[in-house]
């Protein structure tokens, strides 16, 4: 039954579980809210495990300062880019690892939530040899069932002006790869350089008019009312001292 009921969710819902595949990007993101008193103790150490475990490879840890959304307050302690078959292979100091995490990390803070999104590289974009500004606008939506195919559609669309255009931030699709009781399906990522960028026109109506035609935003509004029950902002910035890079 548990396995009939995931296939159903792979077909039908809005998040893709990914069957026979070892060529795609996913990272998990698990929430950390500090609950001691001493933090200076907890961010020490949290830097300290970081980097002799989380360094590099698939295991690879940022971490990042929320200042938005339901997280607010929480750090962003995000790991990959990996796949499901890499965690069948354990770190070689795996015990050492375990320990240092149960001994000087867990009993400071609280894990609030822990998700995997697998990138969706057809419908993302990212402009050629860029380079992570170190500011996220993770935008998390909840989708009406059974519409996650209309979502992708929007998001086609959208990524099109995005390469026509030559955007100089991100756009890139996410998929929640289990369900989810918050609605948390499908994230778009922009990452940017400057907070000034949060400042400037946005002339994307415009240029989406351009790409598709007159009149096409508004219909891409229609469609989008139908298809998206709520989304959530999550602003962030790394917090490159507690990463492991």
């Amino acid at each position: 039954m548990k396995k009939i009921t995931i296939l159903v969710a792979a077909i039908f819902g809005a998040a893709v579980i990914t069957f026979g595949q070892t060529d795609y990007k996913m990272w998990e993101i698990t929430y950390l809210k500090p609950t001691t008193e001493n933090v200076d103790l907890l961010m020490e150490n949290l830097a300290a495990h970081n980097k002799k475990f989380h360094a590099a490879g698939p295991r690879k840890v940022s971490v990042w300062s929320n200042m938005t959304g339901s997280h607010i307050g929480d750090l962003a302690w995000v790991m990959g880019p990996f796949t499901f078959t890499d965690l069948d292979t354990p770190l070689s100091d795996q015990k050492a690892h375990d320990d240092d995490w149960n001994k000087n990390i867990e009993p400071y803070l609280d894990i609030t939530a822990s998700e995997y999104w697998k990138l969706d590289d057809k419908l993302s974009y990212v402009p050629e040899n860029y380079k992570s500004g170190g500011k996220d606008i993770w935008s998390v939506y909840d989708l009406q069932p059974f519409e996650g195919y209309r979502f992708k559609e929007l998001c086609k669309k959208i990524s099109e002006v995005y390469k026509a255009k030559n955007y100089d931030h991100t756009f890139e699709v996410y998929w929640n790869q289990f369900e989810s009781k918050d609605g948390r399906d499908a994230v778009i990522d922009t990452d940017f350089t400057k907070w000034a960028f949060l400042d400037e026109d946005d002339k994307f109506v415009k240029d989406y008019e351009e790409v598709h035609g007159e009149g096409t935003y508004r219909l891409a509004i229609e469609e989008y009312r139908d298809i998206v029950i709520s989304v959530e902002d999550e602003l962030s910035e790394i917090i490159p001292e507690l990463s492991g890079e």
